[in-house]
């Protein structure tokens, strides 16, 4: 590895620190190299607050004059967020030389930031690592282009394919260990969504558990008619209903549950499509969702297009009958299959782990 990818790699890994916290923003690490010595570190830590190329200067242990700062994505370049242009910073202190990874794809910076550094005499390069870097922040590449909340797909099945049995009954199809990566995925992620039959069926509190958390209560998403739904269920009814949102398609509802909904703080998107309902949660700054179930949602988010990444849990139990993972989609041939691209597959203790993107 040459030295440049070296230090980028270690932007990378101070980058991750951040996961969980930036949202919407980026995942970003910064590293500052003086004389082949690293003099300074830093990532962006929380939304709001300092990022990682001011964070880098701040840990700098002598001068930054003349040193080269190694960032994971472009320096920022407007005043139209929280903090300061990181751009004027880099100048201020006579950094000679910005190595990044990827342009900013917001319109806002995307090449830039690289251009006012240049006008200012600091030498620039940029596209090292750069698939690897845009793999890192794939859900906020999708967000800030599009507007639209990444959304991944997890899915549990038995080696048949099944995710419940004939009774409905699904606890569990798969062991803690598996159960730990998904509540890790929910960390990671701003909503985790679920449709209205899971809701009932399961009554699941959509939070994190199994994993230290600082507290972190992702949205919880409901898709589906709430006049359907139990009232009395956890993410309806408990002190943080201001964090669950229902999605309504087609329906007209009763005045009476329109004030039911209003009066437990939770927030109602109506609306004609999916995709508009999508375009909502991007206003409200969600840009990126765990879908979570069941079947007949999971089906059609794939057939219209809107799933990103899927992650599927299979465990070496056969039950015969009993609903699908995926139902609907009809393809005739082979040929059609929809094929994921970027697989990976590992052992999760007794189950194994498929995943790719679409």
């Amino acid at each position: 590895m040459e030295q440049k990818e070296h230090y980028i790699q270690l932007c990378f890994e101070q980058a991750k620190l951040g996961a969980g916290f930036v949202s919407p923003n980026p995942m970003v690490g910064a590293i500052l190299v003086k004389e082949g010595r690293i003099i300074g570190k830093g990532y962006h830590q929380q939304y709001g607050k300092s990022h990682a190329e001011p964070n880098a200067i701040a840990s700098a242990t002598e001068s930054v004059e003349g040193a080269t700062l190694y960032c994971s994505l472009e320096p920022c370049c407007h005043s139209n967020k929280l903090t300061p242009p990181c751009t004027d910073l880099i100048i201020k202190s006579k950094i000679s030389k910005v190595i990044i990874s990827n342009l900013d794809p917001n319109p806002e910076v995307s090449g830039r930031g690289l251009e006012i550094l240049s006008s200012a005499g600091i030498e620039i390069e940029h596209g090292v690592l750069a698939a690897e870097g845009a793999k890192l922040n794939r859900i906020f590449f999708k967000y800030i282009t599009t507007k639209r909340p990444f959304l991944h797909l997890k899915l549990a099945q038995t080696l048949d394919g099944r995710i419940a049995t004939e009774t409905g009954d699904s606890k569990w199809i798969t062991d803690e260990s598996a159960r730990t990566i998904v509540h890790q995925m929910r960390f990671h992620y701003d909503a985790v969504m679920v449709g209205r039959g899971t809701l009932n069926a399961d009554n699941p509190s959509l939070d994190i558990r199994l994993i230290d958390n600082n507290e972190k209560i992702p949205y919880r998403i409901v898709v589906g008619n709430p006049e359907k739904m139990n009232w009395d269920h956890k993410i309806l009814a408990d002190s943080n209903t201001d964090k669950t949102v229902i999605i309504n398609l087609h329906t007209s509802l009763k005045v009476q549950t329109k004030k039911l909904i209003s009066d437990r703080k939770i927030t109602l998107i109506e609306s004609d499509s999916m995709s508009d309902a999508l375009q909502v949660l991007g206003e409200m700054k969600i840009s990126s969702i765990l879908l979570e179930g069941g079947a007949i949602l999971a089906t059609s988010m794939i057939e219209e297009g809107f799933v990103d990444r899927i992650s599927t849990f299979i465990a070496p139990k056969i039950i015969g009958n009993g609903p699908s993972s995926i139902s609907g989609t009809n393809f005739e041939k082979m040929a059609e299959a929809i094929e994921l691209k970027e697989v990976e597959v590992k052992s999760i203790g007794n189950q194994v782990l498929i995943e790719g993107s679409f």
